[in-house]
């Protein structure tokens, strides 16, 4: 099925990539005083969120499931790589979170959240890569 194959990595793509960008996005819609700006940015903030972000985890996750569960895998990296993928589904309810916040309090600042995610994120996204191309065969 490398058709399934194809459908988690384009998903992961799109769903790492905007892991990577939302932090940065939401903490820049809270640097402007302009209440047209905040409602703009954060209606655009939401859209990235709801349109591109939630539907890529989880077609990713799903089409990751399928192919353990297709392959009948079950390994100590396989393990430790789904503990990353949950930590990284955390990072995007926590972005969510800060996308909500955003949206009732404008002014609120949420540059340590999002730098902390900035932080995290790629961390996460660098240990799961690790783990799938150091599996045993």
């Amino acid at each position: 099925m490398p058709l399934l194959k194809l459908l988690h990595f384009a998903a992961l793509l799109c769903w790492c990539g905007s892991l990577l960008y939302l932090p940065a996005m939401i903490a820049a819609g809270t640097k402007r005083s302009d209440q047209l700006f905040y409602r703009d940015h954060a209606h655009l903030t939401r859209m990235v969120f709801t349109l591109i972000s939630t539907p890529a985890a989880l077609i990713a996750i799903g089409s990751g499931t399928a192919l353990f569960l297709r392959d009948g895998t079950l390994a100590g990296w396989l393990i430790m790589k789904v503990t990353m993928v949950t930590g990284m589904a955390l990072c995007h309810a926590l972005c969510g979170v800060l996308v909500l916040r955003i949206e009732r309090e404008p002014e609120r600042g949420v540059t340590y959240q999002c730098m902390a995610l900035g932080v995290l994120v790629p961390v996460l996204i660098a240990l799961t890569l690790w783990l799938v191309l150091a599996k045993p065969f």
